[in-house]
């Protein structure tokens, strides 16, 4: 069941004013103090606590996966967060990021100090470490995108305007010692059994402290974060292996891709914790929902479409990213809409009965296999489909029969074929297409990535054997490997290095926001953006008139203003 978060409204401005940044809408004669000090006022400061996750995750949240190697401009160009040359300290969308993650930091601060003098309860210190938890996770998200941020540990009830950037590994020490404590018996954090995945859980805190050790590990001299800084332990690696294992807790997958992320069982095995959304918790479900759906695919027409879904055409998929799967691995057709219906949606809900109108023929397909795609029409349903092959130096986009030459995402509806895991198929989503948001939950921790986890940790560590156990265990998934295919998908030692992973990573956590912090902690990203992106990014474009790379997200322009401390902007900017 989805944690539905009501909560009492909150002006939170850290960051972004000099004043009001803890007022609570209480509509009674009662005192913060004293509405904080009871169950009721401590859960309903908890329960904000976790609803403002949802900001990061609402409109455009394209830190995660812009500029890359397998996503880009669709139909709707010139996306800023996509082009390094016109990223600059004013982009909103970065400044919107950087408040709202302080806004929830400071909130779990709220939470935090609030414990110390509310009632007892049987959750009192529950919530007091789910609040940690949330507050952790927060500067987990901050130190990856921006390096150096401000450490506030304690609840502000007035204007504080000076806040220091505090050194890397400062943070990476706060974080991983609060990951560390969680993770163990001693927290009072519930076990994943006994949660719902809309609560912050012990195995989420192993697998964060896992993901957190493997980026540490990585700041080690090399990296261009680490220009000043190096910060990496010699046991990081072996410990993001450790507790990754902890994580996976001797578990293979037990779901395929596609009933792992269905939106009718979104608390399943494979997920360790989501960001919940649901209609009763959000004030406008066409604006405040989750904009995954909306992200990973070309544009499907306007409004005389009606029923097919709304994607913005920010993030569409490069070629590069279909032609990463194999025949025979199923997840590219769990994860991506192959067949096209006459609304986008009638897959769902008229799916023996509606035309297919385009069929994206894998990047792997030959004539023949499209010819049993034809061939295998019981329904008669596929009569009139347009053919879009996605093959290496280009392919046939959905036309009037034209020979189209290239493999068109740019400027041509339903020109390539959209991610489909995210989609909410619900009736009542159904009947809210004003908007492009919808109520699927988004997955932020899970078995699929610990195991990935760990075969990277393995892979650094010179143990390429256990690397490949775990690529293996996690292609046990059902419905990864096709019938006849088992050999073909198998993979032994030798085939384990940073770019299979990062390949693997592509693959199975597709249209997940993970692709860009992939990139700079493997320390790929100039190199993968600069060889593989379609739209032509060079290694000129991605450094700043200071002549550095642009590896970090630039601190807004906004917060240096309104901080009275010395604050420095990052390289690049």
């Amino acid at each position: 069941m989805k944690q539905k978060y009501l909560i009492v409204a909150f002006a939170l401005t850290l960051f972004t004013s000099c004043s009001d940044f803890l007022e609570p809408d209480i509509r009674s004669s009662e005192s913060t103090s004293d509405f904080y000090a009871t169950s009721k006022g401590f859960e309903s400061l908890t329960n904000a606590a976790y609803s403002s996750l949802r900001d990061l995750y609402n409109i455009q949240p394209l830190l995660f996966s812009a500029g890359t190697d397998i996503y880009g401009d669709g139909k709707s160009q010139g996306v800023v967060m996509n082009h390094y040359t016109a990223l600059t300290s004013a982009e909103s969308i970065v400044a919107t990021f950087y408040e709202n993650c302080y806004k929830g930091i400071q909130l779990a601060n709220s939470v935090i100090a609030y414990g110390e003098t509310t009632e007892e309860t049987s959750v009192r210190e529950q919530y007091i470490d789910e609040a940690r938890f949330i507050r952790a996770w927060y500067y987990f998200q901050l130190v990856q995108q921006f390096g150096k941020v401000a450490l506030n540990t304690v609840m502000f009830d007035y204007a504080e305007m000076s806040h220091e950037r505090a050194s890397l590994e400062s943070i990476y020490t706060f974080i991983i010692d609060e990951f560390t404590y969680l993770a163990s018996s001693g927290s009072a954090l519930l076990d994943r059994s006994t949660s719902d995945v809309g609560r912050a859980n012990k195995r989420a805190a192993a697998f964060f402290l896992a993901k957190i050790y493997l980026t540490r590990a990585w700041l080690n001299g090399q990296s261009y974060e680490s220009l000043e800084e190096n910060i990496a332990q010699s046991t990081d690696f072996e410990n993001a292996a450790k507790y990754a294992l902890e994580a996976i807790s001797s578990e293979n997958p037990s779901l395929s891709i596609a009933d792992a992320f269905d939106m009718g069982n979104e608390s399943n095995s494979e997920i360790f914790w989501s960001v919940q959304f649901d209609y009763s918790a959000v004030e406008d479900p066409s604006s405040d929902g989750s904009y995954q759906q909306a992200q990973f695919g070309a544009y499907l027409g306007g409004s005389e479409y009606a029923l097919n879904k709304a994607i913005d055409g920010n993030l569409s998929p490069f070629l590069r990213l279909h032609q990463l799967y194999d025949k025979g691995d199923g997840r590219y057709e769990q994860t991506f809409m192959m067949e096209f219906h006459t609304r986008y949606f009638d897959y769902y809900t008229n799916p023996t009965t509606s035309s297919i109108q385009f069929y994206y023929a894998p990047a792997w397909a030959t004539d023949a296999d499209i010819a049993a795609w034809q061939a295998d029409d019981p329904y008669g349903l596929k009569v009139d489909a347009l053919i879009s092959k996605t093959i290496e130096d280009g392919g046939i986009a959905p036309s009037n029969g034209a020979a189209e030459t290239y493999f068109n995402r740019r400027n041509m509806d339903f020109g390539v074929p959209c991610i489909k895991k995210f989609d909410d198929y619900t009736e009542t989503s159904l009947s809210n297409r004003s908007g492009q948001c919808s109520m699927h939950d988004v997955v932020v921790a899970r078995l699929g990535e610990a195991l990935l986890i760990a075969a990277e940790a393995y892979v650094m560590t010179n143990q390429p054997s256990n690397a490949a156990n775990m690529i293996n265990a996690l292609r046990s998934r059902p419905g990864t490997v096709k019938s006849g295919f088992e050999s073909a998908m198998s993979v032994a030692s030798g085939d384990m290095s940073i770019d299979f992973i990062l390949d693997e990573r592509a693959r199975e956590m597709a249209g997940e926001y993970v692709r860009w912090t992939d990139l700079k902690r493997t320390q790929k990203l100039v190199e993968y953006v600069t060889t593989y992106n379609e739209d032509g990014i060079s290694d000129t474009d991605m450094k700043g008139d200071d002549g550095n790379y642009k590896f970090l997200r630039p601190i807004p322009q906004t917060a240096i203003d309104r901080n009275q401390a010395d604050v420095d902007q990052n390289p690049g900017y």
